[in-house]
């Protein structure tokens, strides 16, 4: 990207490294976080597996995996691969969702 540094992380080759790029150097200043619990969903857990922190950063985590189907705009296969590989998780049976 213009030999800015941008990289060095899962994806900085694909959209991911577009967007940085895109909103760091080309519109610094108008990027947006969005909700990772309605757009670009994974349902991953909540905490990070080695701290037991929030993924997000905050105090409270959230747990996205319990959204309503109804409410996501958009989801992300990274941690599925395909929707029918997707495991489920505690609490629920070894169906695939």
């Amino acid at each position: 990207w213009e030999g800015k540094g941008y990289g060095g992380y899962f994806g900085a080759q694909q959209i991911q490294g577009v967007c940085s790029y895109y909103y760091d150097y080309r519109h610094p200043g108008t990027a947006v976080e969005l909700n990772k619990c309605y757009y670009n969903v994974m349902a991953d857990g909540p905490r990070q597996e080695k701290t037991n922190k929030c993924r997000d950063g905050k105090e409270t985590c959230t747990d996205c995996r319990e959204m309503s189907v109804e409410d996501i705009y958009s989801v992300h296969f990274t941690l599925c691969s395909k929707p029918w590989k997707c495991p489920a998780w505690a609490g629920q049976s070894g169906v695939t969702k």
